[in-house]
């Protein structure tokens, strides 16, 4: 769009309009057919309309200048996208290969933290991986500080890869006790920008809130095709996922994916095995509501982890999905908070092979498992 045609349109206010009638639109998305419709989960889908857009306008508006690059949260505990992982603090930022980057911070006691240069200007549909570099890999200080430079040509040191489709980047920070432990920072400087500030463009204002709802119809879009794939393919059940499938929607190459959907009538629990782990990082497993947001993890035990999980004596570890607590039988209980159904996934994070064909799965009576 030409400058002056863009300007008339902020000016006539069709810039604004367009932008409200494409919103609107995005609606009949949570009204389509095969979705549930109980008041509760459309109530919830149109809330997800509403945290997407937020984070789609961060993304795109606030925080979309790579040249002034700084640290935003896409997902957070009240912005959830595609069963975002409760044990991860993340974190986001707009780059472009065009330029070098310096990232500096500090360790803090977070177990595991990983950072990935991602392809597809942070669709969720288009999120290739085109450089990596986690915390086992990185040199601190004694302090515990580091620096990493992010370009195309390779640095000494801690160096991030970018090739000429980088375009963002995902930092994970995965606790194994949120409470006990001590997140990273990060800070980001572009070393070489061209502009002298970060002032607004007026003529660019439309394609960022473009780009704002795209995200939130793509992200709707790919949630609702995985959700009736594992709805139709894998219900209650939690077999190894396609991992390029995951990896190109942002996923990190270093997590072993089981991805799926649960649904369980009242009387209900979904019993989940999981032997013979690998050697790894970390491992958990998660439960979401319909439109794959994980559930209330500040206040409720929605997920379990490697280092919160009560192992059986042979190293097996039993989970209980159910409604109500179960009883010191199964002190891994995942509250599904009176959801009926949602997605679910487990993880296992940092190991270099060995991992199970599935994690096994059983729909039970909650009567027949409950107390003890």
């Amino acid at each position: 769009m030409e400058r002056d045609e863009a300007w008339e349109r902020i000016l006539d206010g069709r810039i604004w309009d367009d932008f409200c009638d494409r919103l609107k639109a995005a609606g009949a998305a949570i009204r389509a057919e095969d979705n549930p419709h109980d008041v509760m989960t459309q109530a919830l889908g149109y809330r997800h309309l509403t945290r997407l857009l937020r984070a789609g306008l961060e993304r795109s508006v606030d925080y979309a200048d790579p040249q002034y690059p700084a640290f935003y949260r896409l997902a957070d505990d009240t912005k959830k996208i595609l069963n975002d992982n409760p044990d991860n603090y993340y974190e986001n930022c707009t780059v472009d290969s065009r330029f070098d980057y310096r990232i500096w911070g500090h360790r803090g006691t977070v177990r595991w933290f990983s950072i990935g240069v991602k392809a597809g200007a942070g669709n969720v549909d288009s999120m290739a991986s085109t450089g990596e570099i986690d915390s086992e890999q990185m040199v601190f200080d004694e302090d515990g500080c580091f620096e990493i430079f992010m370009s195309r040509d390779e640095k000494p040191g801690n160096w991030l890869p970018m090739t000429e489709a980088s375009s963002n980047i995902v930092v994970r920070q995965t606790f194994g006790n949120r409470k006990e432990e001590r997140r990273a920072e990060f800070h980001i400087e572009c070393l070489n920008p061209e502009r002298s500030n970060n002032n607004l463009v007026p003529e660019a204002l439309e394609a960022q809130l473009g780009q704002a709802l795209a995200f939130l119809e793509n992200t709707v879009a790919l949630g609702h095709a995985w959700t009736k794939q594992y709805r139709e393919n894998t219900l209650n059940a939690l077999p190894e996922h396609d991992q390029a499938v995951l990896q190109a929607a942002g996923g990190d190459p270093t997590i072993h994916y089981y991805q799926s959907h649960w649904a369980l009538a009242p009387d209900e629990a979904l019993l989940v095995t999981i032997e013979d782990l690998p050697e790894c990082q970390t491992w958990n497993l998660q439960l979401s509501n319909y439109w794959m947001e994980s559930l209330e993890h500040r206040f409720f035990d929605i997920s379990v982890n490697k280092f919160t999980a009560r192992y059986e004596d042979d190293g097996t570890i039993r989970i209980l999905i159910a409604h109500e607590d179960p009883g010191p039988a199964f002190p891994n209980w995942l509250n599904t908070l009176g959801h009926d159904q949602g997605g679910m996934l487990g993880r296992i994070v940092g190991a270099s092979g060995g991992w199970p064909k599935e994690w096994k799965t059983e729909v039970v009576r909650f009567e027949d498992v409950a107390g003890g």
